[in-house]
């Protein structure tokens, strides 16, 4: 028989890719979780965890294991739901979303907490993911939504879109060309549009930068740059470059959902699962 404290620190671990953050989580010592680890290993037979320079991740078999114990927590939760205060909702919920992919991905997020819970309030934070995942893991954020190579953690993808090369309604781009685009310290398209043009041969200068997605916007649309932006925050005044010889293919968004781990609880296990359940995509699949 598989102990639910067991898997509950296994995903932990998991999640955290640390068995110190972990211990945190389920409230143990460090050497308590390594025990329970070793105990779990010996349980199934087979080495669960690697340690590796990036943090601890899972063997094939560890994979494997993650899925039943998510199902095994996930059942095990609903079930004590109607007698454990922690699992009932809180006052308000905490939700980070980038203004780029919220554009798309909100309405589904909120739809899906409408349904579950009607009453809650809900305090929307927007901003660029790599802030989103600090916010969440420091607690100042109780659920975020969290673009690739942000933090992820290893929950699955629910949602996922192209991203795009984008001009003005009408403007041609400039030689070298101007670019629009985030600080290079609060997400990945700036750097993704630029290792683009320099494998394509293009020459390409930094005209404008801007935190902002209105502001990105509001500077394409004028004619004045090119700028890199979520497939679902194209606005009327502004249109798809298709010219792959020279605008280069670019990585999709892809998008996990992660709770605060800092505030562990039975209601926002259970919320994670409700948006995983409600919103996951297929691997191939294009939102």
């Amino acid at each position: 028989m598989l102990d639910i404290d067991l898997l509950r620190s296994f995903v932990a671990i998991v999640e955290t890719k640390s068995f110190t953050a972990a211990a945190d989580v389920v409230r143990r010592t460090q050497s308590a979780v390594s025990l329970q680890m070793k105990k779990l290993e010996d349980q199934v037979g087979h080495t669960l965890l690697l340690r590796e320079s990036a943090g601890i991740r899972p063997t094939p078999e560890g994979e494997r294991l993650l899925i039943h114990a998510r199902a095994i927590l996930r059942a095990h939760d609903e079930a004590i739901r109607e007698f454990d205060r922690s699992a009932l909702p809180v006052g308000s919920l905490m939700l980070g979303i980038s203004a780029d992919y919220g554009q798309a991905l909100m309405t589904r997020v909120l739809a899906v907490l409408r349904r579950a819970h009607p009453d809650l309030m809900v305090e929307v934070v927007c901003g660029p993911a790599l802030h989103l995942a600090e916010m969440c893991g420091d607690g100042r954020l109780d659920i975020a939504f969290v673009g690739e190579g942000e933090g992820l953690g290893q929950s699955p993808i629910v949602h996922r879109e192209r991203l795009v090369w984008a001009a003005g309604d009408g403007a041609e781009p400039t030689e070298p060309v101007a670019l629009a685009l985030p600080p290079a310290e609060v997400c990945n398209y700036r750097r993704w549009a630029l290792d683009a043009l320099a494998r394509a041969g293009r020459r390409h200068r930094i005209a404008y930068t801007s935190y902002s997605i209105a502001g990105l916007q509001a500077i394409v649309r004028s004619g004045s740059a090119v700028t890199v932006i979520a497939e679902s925050a194209l606005i009327p005044g502004m249109r798809e470059i298709r010219d792959p010889q020279r605008f280069p293919e670019l990585p999709p968004i892809e998008v996990r959902v992660t709770r605060c781990l800092a505030k562990d609880s039975v209601f926002l296990r259970n919320l994670e699962a409700l948006f995983v359940d409600g919103l996951a995509v297929e691997p191939a699949a294009i939102t």
